[in-house]
């Protein structure tokens, strides 16, 4: 009788959880350290695929805008640039290696090689560039975007983790507005 009284919270807690949908348990920064933060001068940028050769002003200027710092994941500088009224690119810089990679989700879809980022829409508002927050001790990647713009165009936010030098999916919430 002991074991089901102290048991009892704990399943209840857990069923809670469950039935919320585990809304509780969104993945944050402090859950994915990136270990030290690389703090030398970044590498000369390897600019060897032709997307990067065409964007090639736009990513120096990117990682000289972050005055050569590194500002997610421990190695990696997030350098954005705008594109019009809304749009926005965005590219990722090892900055020991000099290695570029792209966004992990484009406009054109998860995964796609392609600087653009996808707008944000809530609702019937006007579309905007997408929410995306990180950290430099952190290898999580949260972005609020649109992924479609067509049709009923559901947002929501994605929760990336950068691992092994590629991106993972580790959580997809609907967004809802304000």
């Amino acid at each position: 009788m002991r074991r089901v009284r102290r048991s009892a919270p704990i399943i209840l807690s857990l069923l809670i959880q469950m039935a919320a949908g585990g809304e509780s348990t969104v993945p944050r920064f402090e859950d994915y350290p990136a270990g030290d933060v690389y703090k030398d001068a970044p590498a000369a940028l390897k600019l060897d695929k032709p997307l990067t050769q065409m964007y090639a002003a736009e990513i120096r200027d990117g990682v000289t805008d972050v005055y050569n710092r590194t500002n997610f994941a421990g190695h990696l500088i997030v350098a954005r640039w705008g594109c019009g009224a809304p749009c926005l690119r965005m590219a990722i810089i090892d900055a020991r290696t000099g290695e570029i990679y792209y966004p992990p989700i484009t406009f054109e879809g998860a995964g796609l090689q392609s600087f653009d980022l996808p707008l944000l829409t809530l609702s019937d508002s006007v579309p905007q560039n997408p929410d995306i927050r990180f950290q430099p001790d952190s290898n999580l990647m949260i972005v609020k975007v649109t992924p479609s713009q067509t049709g009923k165009h559901p947002s929501y936010t994605f929760y990336f983790l950068w691992k092994q030098d590629r991106w993972v999916l580790l959580r997809k919430v609907p967004l809802t507005a304000q």
